[in-house]
């Protein structure tokens, strides 16, 4: 029998039988219906959690999409649609956003800070269930007329999509294929027919506490979570009758002539196995003799790993069938491990990169317990030779690799950014060290993602070789390197050599990077669809203040309403401490130009000296500011890249004040108004 928690009697800790102790997670329920699912094994430092909505979609229209944008624009307890992007600017988190996948809605943070975690999950909570979902709003957030055009935020997200070639081809897959993938994320010509009621009406269907679940991972105080959400879930109400709707919308859109495509029935692990072997030079030239040209294994419109193929009325469908199948003979077991922890490694690298490591394995861990719902779990890989190679239909639904947690390893080499002999012989060694790694890597069965990465900063360079692997396996190629690659190699270059906890690191004699004094300088260069404004400063000023000074701008409401105005479809400030760069961009935008404008305005309004309240909530959104960037992910790798040139992610925010913001922001403005233009 469920049991109410003491301290929060509206919450019930789930009976034994719905638990799954084992896996490390515990299982709590809302009297509303609502799941909460903690993984109470986990031994990370960050908080981490994930609202969930179930939101399938068989159409086109991107009615699922819509309402993610329109439910973050106001709520019951948060009426003011600029609530979400000042929260934005002020909380310290790593990452705090929403996204829309082919079956469900994630609104999704990570933070170390409980107060910003928790005034997060409040307004997440609230704006999930109790949105406002105005017709002022729909035409700014979504669509509407302009002219004898379209506008709004929305609509210019999806136009900045259709213009990336990548993404039209994509379309074209989706749309030629059987079954035919949903463009689930909406097209122009079909937002012109979505409306504010069909938004009500899906709202009603499936925001629906018994329908979602909340995800948690860290040390939360879990009375105070729950009390969050209970302020949002308390007095909800059961579903109110939503009249049958035929509501269906197909896109016209149409990228060149349509495709042919014959998709092969196997499993989505062996898809990603053989895919690689299908797209060396030697096997397309035998696929062309056939007639057949090999697809990308999988998009955002089918997430799904398949081989399907581009074919026409000559190609033999059965020789194909009959060429794939010898590859797939021909394919040893330990190539077919290798090729699939590589497979996993790689899809778990691209969610690290776009949510950050706590989400990853937010995801991941409850991918893999037997209570995690269709769209949400992973397929288990660890007995891969005997898992069935083919199945006997292709879906359209949410794909997840079984990745684990990931670590970046990494080789850094600084030297003089014009010795070019010294440059030379430091690249050729990493190359050297990229390939006894690989091989070691092989031999070992370990698989895991190398590249080579260069970065300046002044006048030094970092060249380098990162590894992302398996944490398991971090201790096991740490040896290899320290035992293994010696100084010995490149002993004609005068440097000092260390080992590492993250890996090696080799620094030149006079490659200590000079920084610049002087003046802060500003760059402006505008696009047809974008501004990029780039401030440079000069070392004395201590990087806790630039990152105060970026988010103060964001939190202005001149910035805000130009986004929520729907005139672009995003307004964003990044923080660069390797070459001390503050950078504005907009994407999207219906005029750079104004957008700039509004940045100038912006820094006017800073350079008077603002509130204590509005300089604190500056302080939290720069600390953010600067984990988002270099604590999201991989955080032993940028402390140690920022460590090669002097640098630290513990920037200090002591020199800063209300007084010295003005007249930062003043200093600013000035170079603002002499900018370098391009």
């Amino acid at each position: 029998m469920a049991k109410p928690h003491p301290a929060a009697p509206d919450w019930f800790l789930l009976p034994p039988d719905q638990q799954q102790l084992e896996t490390g997670w515990v299982g709590y329920r809302h009297t509303s219906g609502m799941l909460h699912w903690h993984h109470a094994a986990s031994d990370e430092d960050r908080l981490s959690a994930s609202i969930i909505i179930p939101t399938p979609v068989e159409d086109d229209s991107g009615v699922t999409h819509a309402l993610e944008h329109m439910v973050l624009r106001g709520s019951m307890r948060y009426p003011d649609p600029e609530t979400f992007l000042s929260l934005r600017a002020e909380l310290a988190l790593l990452e705090f956003n929403a996204t829309t996948q082919i079956q469900s809605t994630r609104f999704h943070l990570t933070g170390y800070d409980p107060s910003s975690a928790l005034r997060a999950v409040g307004f997440f909570a609230d704006s999930v269930f109790s949105p406002q979902l105005a017709d002022e709003d729909f035409e700014e957030e979504i669509i509407r007329e302009q002219g004898c055009d379209f506008d709004g935020a929305l609509y210019r997200e999806l136009e900045a999509y259709i213009r990336n070639p990548t993404f039209r081809d994509s379309i074209a897959r989706a749309q030629c294929s059987s079954p035919r993938a949903p463009l689930f994320g909406g097209m122009p010509d079909t937002l012109e027919d979505l409306d504010i009621v069909t938004l009500r009406r899906y709202h009603q269907a499936h925001y629906r506490p018994e329908f979602s679940m909340i995800l948690t991972a860290g040390s939360w105080p879990m009375v105070a979570l729950w009390q969050q959400l209970s302020k949002a879930l308390d007095g909800l109400g059961g579903p109110m009758p939503v009249p049958p709707s035929d509501f269906s919308l197909q896109s016209d859109y149409q990228d060149g002539p349509p495709l042919r495509i014959h998709t092969l029935s196997y499993t989505p692990q062996w898809a990603a196995i053989l895919h690689p072997s299908l797209s060396t030079f030697r096997t397309q030239q035998k696929l062309q003799t056939l007639g057949a040209t090999l697809l990308p294994l999988m998009s955002d419109f089918q997430p799904e790993p398949a081989l399907r193929f581009a074919v026409s009325d000559v190609t033999d469908i059965e020789r194909l069938t009959l060429f794939v199948d010898d590859v797939h003979r021909r394919t040893p077991s330990k190539r077919a491990i290798w090729q699939s922890g590589y497979f996993c490694i790689q899809q778990g690298r691209d969610m690290v990169c776009r949510w950050g490591d706590g989400l990853q394995r937010l995801y991941h861990d409850f991918s893999i317990t037997p209570f995690a719902p269709a769209f949400l779990k992973s397929d288990d890989a660890n007995d891969l030779l005997n898992l069935p190679v083919r199945r006997e239909n292709t879906s359209n639904g949410e794909w997840l690799s079984p990745c684990p947690s990931l670590r970046r390893m990494s080789i850094l080499c600084r030297c003089n950014m014009r010795d070019e002999e010294t440059r030379a012989s430091l690249r050729q060694w990493l190359v050297l060290s990229q390939q006894r790694t690989l091989r070691w890597a092989w031999m070992q069965s370990k698989p895991m993602l190398g590249s080579m990465g260069e970065w300046q900063c002044a006048n030094a360079l970092v060249l380098g070789y990162t590894v992302d692997l398996p944490e398991s396996d971090v201790k096991a190629l740490r040896d290899f390197w320290h035992n293994t690659l010696s100084d010995t190699e490149i002993s004609a270059i005068d440097g000092e050599w260390a080992h590492t906890s993250n890996g090696l690191t080799f620094t030149c004699v006079k490659s200590d990077p000079v920084f610049r004094t002087g003046a802060i300088m500003a760059s402006h260069k505008d696009d047809d669809n974008a501004m990029h404004v780039t401030l440079s400063f000069p070392h004395h000023i201590d990087a806790g203040a630039i990152a105060v000074l970026g988010q103060a701008v964001m939190a202005t409401s001149l910035v805000k309403k130009r986004r929520l105005g729907g005139r672009c479809y995003s307004f964003g400030v990044n923080l660069d401490l390797m070459n001390y760069e503050l950078t504005f961009d907009t994407v999207s935008d219906s005029d750079p130009s104004v957008s700039f404008i509004a940045l100038l305005k912006a820094f006017e309004e800073l350079a008077s000296p603002i509130d204590k309240e509005c300089f604190e909530r500056a302080c939290r959104g720069g600390l953010g500011l600067v984990s988002a960037r270099y604590n999201k992910s991989q955080a032993r790798f940028h402390r140690a890249l920022l460590g090669m040139v002097g640098q630290s992610v513990a920037v200090d925010f002591a020199s800063i004040n209300i007084q010295t913001l003005s007249q930062l922001a003043t200093t600013v403005l000035s170079a603002l108004k002499h900018p370098t233009v391009h």
